[in-house]
């Protein structure tokens, strides 16, 4: 992988059927294969990149193969013959989401739709700061295709975020000044004095009462 193409960050994939994954990420994910081993037409690996984020495809291995490409290096065999009995056994991609980060999400499932991707859900926006697309792969590999979008209030207090930049989840008084959020006790105390008793002239036992409500309504303190 040259410099120029290098991502933050490489995920390696094992495939089932290398030719199914080679097509799929390429003809309807629209990934550029950089790299392949040994030939780009036949790759047992390739790299597939799309805005600098590389996406690895490897073929699954029977233990056999594993035992003979390995069969000088005692050490790799025991590794990867391992995997490919775990493979052989369990389900490709359960539990697994790969982040993708593309430069508009709704233009981009535009454009897998009309090369005949069916999305496991379209566009979405999430309260942590990302609009998302979900794509499975032809292994069960979760796709997370996503671009940072402004939030228009904070998800702590619900104070709206004016200046809010894209992927900020937080105002600036519920977070300390690494960008952190504070404790919930701090957030529910400038909640209950700032808000409810300070703006809505409620007694404090009111203003607690509503600022329990209010804050449990808010994403960051779900559950709690």
């Amino acid at each position: 992988m040259s410099s120029k193409d290098r991502s933050g960050m490489s995920v390696g994939l094992t495939c089932k059927d290398m030719a199914k994954s080679v097509a799929f990420y390429r003809d309807a994910l629209a990934f550029e294969m950089k790299e392949s081993w040994p030939d780009a037409s036949a790759p047992m690996w390739c790299n597939m990149v799309r805005d600098g984020q590389s996406v690895m495809l490897g073929g699954a291995m029977d233990p056999t193969q594993v035992e003979e490409m390995c069969a000088h290096d005692p050490e790799s065999l025991a590794i990867y013959g391992q995997l490919a009995e775990a493979f052989r056994a369990h389900p490709a991609g359960v539990g697994i989401s790969v982040y993708l980060q593309v430069g508009e999400v709704d233009a981009y499932d535009a454009e897998i739709r009309s090369r005949g991707v069916t999305p496991v859900r379209g566009p979405n926006t999430q309260f942590y700061g990302i609009r998302e697309v979900l794509v499975d792969d032809p292994d069960g590999y979760r796709l997370v295709f996503f671009t940072p979008v402004a939030m228009e209030s904070c998800q702590s207090c619900g104070m709206p975020l004016a200046d809010g930049e894209p992927g900020q989840m937080y105002c600036e008084y519920c977070t300390d000044d690494k960008g952190t959020l504070r404790p919930y006790e701090h957030v529910f105390e400038g909640t209950v004095t700032g808000y409810f008793m300070g703006m809505q002239k409620m007694e404090r036992a009111a203003a607690e009462a509503a600022a329990r409500e209010h804050l449990a309504k808010m994403p960051a303190w779900t559950g709690r």
